[in-house]
């Protein structure tokens, strides 16, 4: 994967928040200063794309085609030791791929429900892929949602990276 992380311990600028249109939804990103705090999909109607900034054509860019893309971000250290376990074990989920949520929970010699946790508490939904880790049946939650549109996203994000997989095999 060709995602490279800085985290900062700090982020002491006013917030201020850039749209990416990706998948006929939004990806909300919301820094202070270059530091991104939350990273968040809303599925609200989309900005023009003509006035993106740099950063949103880059993480687009990132989104559309990750294993064959560079990006760097800083992001906001946060969340609890285990959180960022979780977190860190997601980013090696390959493209295309998924784990289980006791698939990912026995790596990191865990429990499901502690995995599901430190995934619904991930501030970065839309940069750390929480959307590969699954039920053991069906597709399980995603941002806090066990139905709904999120969880319809989550589903197309994953036929998404399916379908670029298969396309590179």
């Amino acid at each position: 994967m060709t995602l490279h992380i800085v985290w900062q311990p700090t982020a002491d600028a006013e917030p201020h928040t850039i749209g990416v249109p990706v998948f006929g939804v939004e990806l909300l990103l919301t820094l202070r200063g270059s530091v991104i705090v939350d990273a968040s999909w809303r599925m609200q109607a989309l900005p023009a794309e003509g006035d993106l900034p740099d950063l949103a054509l880059h993480v687009r860019q990132y989104l559309l085609d990750p294993d064959n893309t560079g990006l760097q971000l800083k992001l906001l250290t946060q969340g609890s030791e285990f959180s960022k376990k979780v977190w860190n074990a997601l980013l090696a989920i390959p493209v295309g791929r998924t784990l289980t949520y006791a698939e990912l929970a026995k790596c990191l010699d865990s429990a499901p429900r502690a995995v599901a946790a430190g995934c619904k508490r991930n501030p970065y939904a839309g940069i750390i892929p929480c959307h590969r880790v699954v039920a053991s049946q069906g597709i399980g939650g995603f941002m806090g949602q066990i139905e709904g549109e999120f969880v319809q996203l989550k589903r197309q994000l994953l036929d998404y990276e399916r379908r670029l997989r298969d396309s590179e095999a």
